[in-house]
């Protein structure tokens, strides 16, 4: 057996084993109804039934280093097959390959060792690691403790779990009614819709009426400035492609959003080799 086989075994039985012993099989945030994702609800991102608006949903959407889609965002690993030997471990928190944890080097969010499986920094590894009243389960694909693996954990306020278990308001318009009928897929809040730009205003002037939505602009004639570009969540950002970043300083478009001059040490000179903060470092 190879090692990235191997590595791929053990992942998926750690995965499965994980399930159990963080609250059962019953699958994160799928709660009775399912969510329902409007057509252009998300803009220009992707619509999870359970997540609302995010970045994939699936690793096609994915590319380059971060190539596989987990809880609606592209990650650079998976398992720690998906890793090499430099930094052979691929923690759960943040789906980045580390260099495998020694006792007492894990802290913060993470403070267990997984020493001797993964090697991996972790918040939990079973609901018994969760104290917090607050957060009582353990999420087996983050490896972190969160509010719930279903909706029978959450309150009347907020009842739906999504797929980060986080309790939230709602998954679709139906999870809402009353004065606060829309389901606003970015923060899955029931709010009150709009009809007309009329009923709008503040950050949020231009009602977005296929999803009744009031948001910052709906094309490049609301934007204006130093963000001239209306991204995917529909506000006003400063690129979408590296095309629209024109300062030499700041060639590269980050998160489709924002120009920087660099996203990785690769777009950086020799001189200055490290990119820190978005911009290139001696160290």
């Amino acid at each position: 057996m190879t090692r990235s086989t191997a590595g791929y075994a053990f992942a998926s039985l750690s995965a499965l084993f994980l399930a159990f012993a963080c609250g059962g099989t019953d699958s994160v945030g799928i709660g009775p109804g399912g969510g329902v994702c409007a057509t252009n609800a998300c803009g220009a991102q992707a619509c999870d039934p359970t997540l609302g608006c995010v970045d994939c949903t699936s690793d096609a959407q994915c590319g380059g280093a971060k190539k596989f889609c987990i809880v609606g965002k592209c990650e650079s690993c998976r398992s720690n097959a998906d890793c090499g030997t430099g930094a052979p471990s691929c923690f759960p928190q943040d789906h980045t390959c580390h260099p495998a944890c020694t006792a007492g080097s894990c802290s913060g969010n993470t403070p267990i060792c997984n020493s001797t499986t993964t090697g991996a920094c972790v918040g939990c590894n079973t609901g018994a690691d969760c104290k917090s009243p607050g957060q009582p389960v353990c999420n087996a694909t983050t490896q972190q403790c969160v509010q719930c693996a279903s909706s029978a954990n959450c309150p009347a306020s907020a009842p739906r779990c999504n797929g980060a278990g986080e309790c939230v308001q709602c998954f679709s318009n139906l999870d809402c009614g009353g004065a606060t009928p829309v389901c606003d897929l970015q923060d899955q809040k029931c709010r009150s819709g709009c009809t007309s730009d009329l009923q709008c205003g503040g950050d949020t002037p231009k009602c977005d009426v296929a999803n009744s939505r009031c948001v910052q602009c709906l094309g490049p004639q609301n934007c204006s400035g130093s963000t001239p570009i209306c991204g995917k969540d529909s506000r006003c950002v400063q690129c979408s492609t590296n095309a629209n970043c024109t300062s030499p300083t700041a060639p590269l478009c980050k998160d489709s959003s924002t120009c920087v001059q660099c996203i990785g040490n690769k777009d950086c000179p020799p001189a200055t080799p490290k990119c820190n903060n978005d911009v290139c470092t001696i160290n």
